[in-house]
């Protein structure tokens, strides 16, 4: 703008010097400046999604699932306690890693039992995780919840917690600790008001394991 003002200065001063020297001459008809057409604004770029992070990942994952056993819960008619087992087996046991979770229960012992006692130490657990989750959650719709902030806790781990807002008979906040795998997400433990479930089965089987152990000495 400065410039432009600079140049017009100088032409002003140019013309006047000449219109001293030379008689004013009238342009001809129909003469019109050539103007610039105007710039166009360059169009706008579509705004790009961003990507997701694993942790995102994780949580859309969890929140699909209780969103999924909120709604079947949330229904006119109570489910019966089967039709909760089979919903359990079949929509909310995918979520979950019971061999992982039985290996880890079984502590050192896991390497010296065989493939049949392996098999039935994670069916076990499962019946028992899922059994237990059918009585608790049987009155589930009438919580609200509310999601945490995710946290890592280790390598491909992640922690993911809820919060519910009319607990009553249920824990006031639920942490589930997952672990990224070959095929997805998976959670491995939850903790309920800072009581691990992974604990309570590695004492649980401990106590247990002792008890055969000692039952076996006695038959001797």
């Amino acid at each position: 703008m400065i410039k432009r003002l600079l140049t017009g200065s100088c032409m002003l001063a140019i013309c006047t010097s000449l219109a001293a020297q030379q008689p004013y001459q009238m342009p001809r008809m129909g003469y019109q400046p050539t103007m610039p057409p105007p710039m166009s604004a360059p169009p706008a770029r579509p705004p790009q999604a961003r990507p997701r992070t694993e942790f995102e990942e994780a949580s859309m994952i969890l929140k699909a699932g209780l969103t999924r056993l909120i709604n079947f819960f949330n229904t006119p008619t109570p489910p019966s306690r089967e039709q909760i087992a089979v919903f359990l087996e079949k929509d909310i046991a995918p979520y979950f890693d019971f061999a992982y979770m039985s290996q880890w229960a079984a502590g050192p012992a896991f390497n010296r039992i065989n493939d049949q006692q392996k098999k039935a130490l994670e069916t076990d657990i499962k019946a028992q995780f899922l059994s237990t989750m059918a009585q608790k959650l049987s009155n589930f719709s009438q919580q609200t919840v509310s999601y945490l902030p995710p946290r890592m806790t280790g390598r491909n781990q992640v922690e993911l917690s809820i919060s519910i807002g009319n607990p009553g008979n249920y824990p006031a906040r639920l942490d589930f600790r997952l672990y990224k795998a070959a095929a997805g997400w998976k959670v491995f433990d939850v903790s309920a008001n800072g009581s691990s479930a992974l604990m309570y089965y590695r004492q649980y089987y401990r106590q247990k394991l002792q008890q055969q152990m000692m039952q076996t000495r006695y038959r001797r």
